[in-house]
């Protein structure tokens, strides 16, 4: 049984630096369905991650995102490397989405199968 989401899904977005997430949150406010909320509103449905090699924080930020078990997470990374994939899949990370090939339809799709609402698909799958 998934998850049914009458008023929408809501959404926080973490880390990177203050240009990226306005952009992701831009993104997300134009998809219908899906409403950003401030990243420490515990109320959340889906806490979105960004990471990139160049920040030195974000694989704190990950693990501790993770560890607090808020809401299920989905990662929008710059660049990951082999070992740094394979950690993020380790920790549970619901879908992991190549920010330069980032879409309105990868995005939106990230997010209803992150919040319950589609089949659930192994992490190598959800690689969009």
């Amino acid at each position: 049984m998934f998850a049914v989401f009458d008023e929408g899904i809501t959404v926080s977005v973490h880390g990177g630096d203050e240009l990226g997430r306005y952009r992701v949150v831009r993104q997300l406010r134009a998809l219908s369905g899906i409403g950003v909320v401030a990243a420490d509103d515990r109320t959340a449905a889906v806490d979105v991650l960004l990471l990139s090699r160049h920040d030195p924080d974000g694989p704190a930020r990950l693990r501790a995102m993770v560890r607090a078990n808020r809401a299920p997470l989905l990662v929008v990374a710059d660049d990951l490397g082999p070992a740094e994939l394979m950690a993020v899949g380790e920790y549970g990370v619901e879908s992991v989405l190549w920010r330069e090939r980032l879409t309105p339809g990868r995005l939106s799709r990230a997010v209803h199968n992150a919040a319950g609402c589609c089949p659930r698909v192994p992490l190598p799958l959800a690689l969009v």
